[in-house]
């Protein structure tokens, strides 16, 4: 038994797994963090692009996308890419005082998860040539939640972490 464990641990044809093993984590490392960076921004761009699109529509007086649910569906259909975007996503719409104009105060609300009713979004319709403030927020899963960016980006309660899209338009006349 002593002679055939010795002839095992003597053999040296297995020295080439044993550094791959080893350095293989370290050289797939940079190519997850690249996928989950690319991931996130490929869902920020559309989810500005949508934004730009629904609030053309808004500004233009589609009166339908008075109503905060509408607004969120037409959103979430030209996303593409976003899974859970009707349940994930919190707006904000609110007038803005153009001449004491003050950036708002903190972060923007986001979907809490782990609460079961959803909490009333700030939703003002504007009148005819008032500015208005436009914020969506749509929490994002990281694809690997436990290594790279998705182990070290500030999620929400519930998990996942905030996408946030904000811009101004002015209600055009409608006559």
């Amino acid at each position: 038994m002593r002679r055939l464990l010795q002839s095992f641990l003597g053999r040296e044809d297995g020295t080439g797994t044993v550094e791959f093993v080893i350095l293989f984590p370290l050289i797939l490392w940079p190519f997850l963090i690249t996928m989950e960076a690319s991931f996130i921004q490929m869902r920020q761009a559309m989810l500005d692009r949508a934004t730009d699109i629904v609030v053309r529509d808004l500004r233009l007086g589609t009166p339908e996308l008075r109503d905060p649910e509408t607004l969120k569906a037409a959103l979430c259909d030209r996303i593409l890419i976003m899974p859970d975007c009707r349940t994930d996503l919190m707006l904000a719409m609110e007038p803005q005082v153009i001449g004491d104009f003050a950036p708002p105060d903190g972060r923007v609300r986001c979907v809490d998860r782990t609460e079961e009713i959803a909490p009333a979004t700030n939703f003002q319709v504007g009148g005819t040539n008032e500015m208005m403030m436009l914020r969506f927020c749509v929490l994002h899963d990281p694809i690997l939640p436990n290594i790279g960016l998705g182990k070290i980006l500030p999620r929400e309660p519930g998990g996942g972490f905030a996408l946030v899209s904000a811009t101004f338009f002015v209600v055009e006349p409608t006559e």
